[in-house]
């Protein structure tokens, strides 16, 4: 068995890291010798590597073009897949992008592989329930300061300086290649499921400070304190227009208040 074990592990160093068994290990044919065997197996691994990709990422393919194949090829070649499930092996090409030459010089595909992900991840969260406004109708006026409100677990707060949501978009509806667009101040995309559709939209300037608060788990009182940095005696009208949009667009994923069960 022991051998039986080693094998495997051989075989398995081959496909994921292009090892090479010991000799005698594989046999080969009248049809190919056992290096051309090994080969095609390799070949076949990492085609289908490629192909996972390209489904977890149609908006890097739009934007990268031609370029896309090749950019798959070397992103397989430096990180092998380590994860029993293929579908997780797009975990790390946005660090890839924004590290590796020559794509690092271009940060829009990082950004854009950062937003692919994002979607897929929250494609395959689990489902949760939201909050609504009849949740917080019986809430007590003296309750309201420390009361945090909890966006869904799995939605994420992406900084794009291009307008990679409309790669995205174009390729989600099967559109031409949008023009690419450089921004002189960072924008932000939201990412978030509230039921079956994911969904992704830029975020305010007025908005961002009160969602950053809340993504780190602020209570009620400091977002209308990070509001008033920029809105002073405003910020309570705000912060309430901010929360009955959170609501509408079902984000919210719980409520809790210090000393209280989750609402």
């Amino acid at each position: 068995m022991s051998d039986l074990r080693d094998l495997q592990l051989q075989l398995a160093d081959a496909m994921l890291a292009g090892g090479t068994p010991l000799s005698g290990a594989l046999r080969g044919d009248a049809k190919a010798d056992a290096s051309n065997r090994l080969a095609i197996y390799q070949h076949g691994y990492r085609i289908r590597l490629r192909e996972a990709l390209a489904t977890e990422f149609p908006g890097l393919a739009l934007l990268a073009g031609r370029r896309f194949a090749r950019l798959l090829d070397d992103y397989v070649a430096a990180h092998p897949s380590t994860h029993f499930n293929i579908r997780w092996h797009g975990d790390g090409l946005a660090g890839f992008l924004m590290r590796t030459a020559p794509w690092r010089d271009r940060p829009e595909l990082a950004e854009m592989a950062q937003l692919d992900w994002a979607i897929s991840t929250a494609f395959d969260a689990a489902d949760q329930a939201t909050v609504s406004a009849a949740d917080l109708a019986g809430l007590a006026p003296d309750a309201w300061a420390a009361l945090r409100l909890h966006p869904l677990p799995h939605a994420r707060l992406l900084r794009c300086t291009s307008n990679v949501d409309a790669f995205r978009r174009a390729a989600d509806r099967g559109e031409p290649r949008p023009a690419l667009r450089r921004w002189r101040r960072a924008r932000h995309l939201l990412v978030w499921r509230p039921a079956l559709d994911v969904r992704y939209r830029q975020v305010t300037v007025a908005e961002l400070p009160a969602l950053l608060g809340a993504l780190n788990g602020d209570s009620f009182a400091q977002l209308c304190e990070r509001l008033a940095q920029r809105h002073g005696v405003a910020a309570l009208p705000r912060m309430a227009a901010l929360l009955a949009q959170w609501l509408d667009e079902r984000l919210i994923g719980r409520l809790t208040l210090p000393g209280a069960t989750t609402m």
